[in-house]
């Protein structure tokens, strides 16, 4: 990594300290360690060299001042050993131990940071570190030697793990390059030796690999940032870059760089942990933008499902990832935020779609529509189906949320569907000379009820929802359209039955069955448009229908209007009784399906033991 000013200025001062090897009084070689008497002439080390030790010549060494060429046989090394004064041995990197090391200049220390003689270099420290200890002195001070030193020692830790960062962002942009990991993984395990070693030193027990790990997490937050498209794209492009770049390099992680640690290190683990709380990081700052109903459930339903399936479940990296040890991708405050946000702006939209729906049917109404079918309730249940479907995409208990809300949704929409039709059928009233619409209208408006039910129906037994007054208050506005609607019906009917009616059971009734036929006839050319009309419905009209018509046909006899004067009369009376119910069982069997039974009894026995009427309301009632 590159110095700032303030460490650069530091450096130049150690520079002109370590500048000659004899400067100095007396031709001493000036360092931060005072050098040891010796009276033997100092022998450069014969044989391979260890893992730990660095060049062994100053041409060889990454950019360190080397001694004065002018004798060929005596070189110089960053590391030496010396027949002086024993010292405390430092166990090195490789494990060595017994190996006293020279101690070089913060100068030298730092290049070999830069060289990423990593193990090397922390040696060296430590070695520094451990004389500060030694002298006393812990606090940085640049007015006292030990404090100097202890200044010394910070700058180098600072430089370690800028390099070590370094490294790591290194093997991520360049999957392939492994070869410092070793190296960065031993200068780790060497630290966490030192602080089993000393109980107290100036930093905290292991540290150095807290240091790597957070320069792995945030390596993967700056590849991730750098991956995503503007922040004015859209949602579903920004979350298909992050997780594809997240897919793309925990797959060359898993290849080219964990096998660069040691197993213990668990260097997989921790790079997931580190994307995982990345991606955590951006998602937070994407849900704090405004986003419309569909961008949020993209958000949620990536959140919820694909960030599972498609990153972390990627056929390459499912079988290497715990689930269960990651934590939760989003705070659940925030995704209990967004959830609220979804619910209302669905119960927003849906308001407003029904009420475009209902303002659309009475504009039909009002241009006196004569067709029999409305796309009402179909409009309505598909609008309501859209947001359930999208939300079950996510979770069940979004989904569980946005049907309660639906529910609630419809329930005020059939109350305002119930009004309008109250005040349609009565503007029927008005419409003496164009009836032509009356009867499509009419049908078109109760079909819409066996819809709605079977649909309220299907939401309650679905989401378990425990709502009976919310029911209640549905079913009672469906009921309300119903009976309105038949009873507008039947009197149509009726209203055009009544003459014929008058004329049955009276002596021209028994001569010539007319009247009779004619109302037959008026009969089933009504029911030729209401058997348009959907069942259950339907079946209500032909049952009341049927049982009005036996009553109105009875009603003579009922009321004592008919007297037979003679044996002959009363037989011609019963026969034709008999005759007439005959057609009319005939009439209305034929009017229902085959699997609906007649619920009403021939008008032969209503004659001895009449029943009541269907109790319908009025075309005036409030049904």
């Amino acid at each position: 990594g590159e110095l700032s000013p303030r460490k650069m200025t530091v450096l130049q001062r150690i520079l002109q300290k370590a500048k000659s090897p004899t400067e100095g009084k007396g031709g001493e070689r000036r360092s931060f360690f005072k050098r040891r008497p010796s009276t033997e002439q100092e022998v450069a080390p014969s044989g391979p060299r260890g893992p730990e030790e660095g060049p062994t010549s100053p041409g060889s060494g990454p950019g360190v001042n080397g001694a004065s060429e002018h004798d060929g046989k005596k070189r110089l090394s960053f590391l030496k050993r010396s027949k002086g004064k024993a010292e405390p041995a430092v166990e090195t990197g490789t494990g060595d131990v017994g190996v006293r090391i020279e101690p070089l200049s913060v100068l030298q220390i730092l290049q070999l940071i830069k060289a990423r003689e990593l193990v090397l270099a922390d040696s060296h420290i430590i070695e520094l570190e451990g004389e500060c200890e030694r002298s006393g002195g812990k606090q940085i001070d640049a007015h006292t030697d030990s404090g100097r030193k202890a200044k010394d020692v910070a700058l180098l830790y600072q430089e370690l793990e800028t390099e070590v960062a370094s490294i790591v962002r290194g093997s991520l942009a360049k999957p392939g390059t492994t070869a410092h990991l070793g190296q960065l993984a031993r200068t780790i395990e060497q630290e966490e030796r030192a602080d089993r070693e000393r109980q107290s030193r100036g930093r905290e027990p292991g540290e150095l690999r807290q240091t790597w790990r957070r320069a792995v997490k945030e390596s993967a937050s700056e590849r991730l940032a750098a991956a995503q498209t503007a922040e004015n794209a859209a949602i579903d492009r920004r979350l298909g870059s992050l997780g594809g770049q997240t897919v793309t390099d925990l797959i060359a992680v898993w290849k080219n760089v964990a096998g660069g640690y040691p197993r213990e290190f668990e260097a997989f683990s921790v790079y997931v942990r580190s994307y995982h709380e990345a991606v955590s990081s951006s998602l937070v700052h994407i849900a704090q933008q405004e986003m419309d109903i569909q961008q949020l459930y993209t958000f949620l339903e990536w959140c919820y499902c694909l960030y599972y399936r498609e990153v972390l479940g990627h056929e390459e990296l499912t079988a290497h990832i715990s689930k269960q040890h990651l934590g939760p991708l989003l705070p659940a405050d925030t995704l209990q935020t967004l959830e609220d946000n979804c619910v209302s702006m669905v119960k927003t939209r849906i308001t407003n779609e029904m009420k475009k729906g209902l303002d659309a049917e009475r504009e039909r109404w009002r241009q006196e529509s004569k067709a029999f079918h409305s796309e009402l309730a179909n409009g309505v249940i598909k609008i309501l189906k859209e947001d359930i479907e999208r939300s079950s995409a996510i979770s069940e208990g979004l989904e569980s949320r946005i049907a309660k809300c639906g529910l609630q949704c419809l329930a005020d929409f059939l109350q305002s569907f119930q009004v309008s039709v109250q005040e349609l059928f009565g503007q029927f009233a008005d419409y003496a000379g164009r009836m032509e619409c009356v009867v499509p209208q009419t049908i078109a408006v109760v079909n819409c009820c066996p819809a709605f039910r079977d649909y309220i129906e299907r939401l309650i037994q679905k989401y378990s929802v425990d709502e009976q007054e919310l029911k209640r208050k549905m079913m009672g506005a469906l009921d309300k359209v119903e009976r309105r609607g038949i009873c507008l019906l039947m009197e149509k009917l009726f209203n055009e039955l009544k003459p014929h009616f008058a004329k049955l059971l009276r002596k021209k009734w028994l001569q010539s069955s007319e009247s009779f036929e004619v109302a037959v006839a008026t009969i089933r050319e009504h029911f030729n448009q209401f058997h348009k009309m959907k069942t259950p419905p339907y079946q209500t009209l032909v049952d009341g229908a049927h049982r009005r018509v036996v009553t109105e046909y009875l009603r003579p006899l009922m009321h004592g209007r008919v007297s037979c004067t003679s044996q002959e009369m009363r037989d011609r009376l019963a026969v034709r009784l008999k005759e007439d119910s005959a057609k009319l069982q005939e009439l209305f069997r034929g009017l229902v399906s085959p699997s609906v039974r007649p619920s009403v009894p021939p008008p032969t026995a209503l004659s001895t033991s009449p029943s009541p009427p269907l109790p319908l309301p009025t075309p005036g009632g409030q049904g």
